[in-house]
């Protein structure tokens, strides 16, 4: 089975504290975040940690590839 996924995980920004991401390639059908409280504002945050883009096999298969961090991983739907 064929499989090509599409995109790039976008870099994570070093010199930046909040975590920014720089893009690379398409933009992601879907972000990965991690939820972190700010006790001095008061509120919780959302820190980008992955994401996630569609991809269609050569036999015509969806399937999705996940990058967070370093680590790539394939997602496909359930139908068993």
């Amino acid at each position: 089975m064929g499989i090509s996924g599409e995109g790039e995980m976008p870099e994570q920004d070093e010199s930046s504290a909040s975590g920014g991401m720089k893009e690379k390639g398409p933009r992601p059908d879907f972000r990965v975040v991690q939820t972190e409280y700010n006790s001095k504002l008061g509120k919780t945050l959302f820190k980008d940690v992955g994401a996630m883009w569609r991809g269609t096999s050569k036999a015509g298969n969806e399937f999705y590839t996940l990058k967070i961090g370093k680590l790539r991983l394939l997602v496909f739907h359930n139908d068993k």
